[in-house]
């Protein structure tokens, strides 16, 4: 039981964010789509986990949708596109982490 809400923890915390966005950004450099749908995958509990909260009601829910589409960019060869796609998830992360370590 412990294992389990050990994984809970590591997938639903920093560790899985973090873990998403290395993935995704390697994915895009290297032009791997399976890394980005990977990193994807790990995006899902926290999106769940913070879309559940009234402040990121709205947006969490959506935000793994835009890692599937810089995947689509890479398919389709628009590396830029795919950078830029990243940038939500990444500037809502940001945000989060300077609200949690500043208040």
């Amino acid at each position: 039981m412990e294992i389990l809400s050990g994984l809970a923890r590591m997938l639903i915390g920093w560790p899985g964010i973090i873990t998403a966005i290395v993935l995704v950004s390697f994915g895009i450099y290297s032009k791997r789509i399976w890394l980005i749908i990977l990193g994807t995958i790990f995006t899902l509990p926290i999106s769940w986990y913070l879309g559940s909260t009234p402040k990121f009601r709205y947006i969490m829910y959506a935000l793994p949708i835009f890692f599937v589409g810089s995947a689509l960019a890479i398919k389709l060869g628009k590396n830029i596109l795919a950078w830029i796609l990243t940038l939500p998830y990444v500037g809502v992360v940001v945000w989060l982490g300077f609200t949690v370590v500043f208040q």
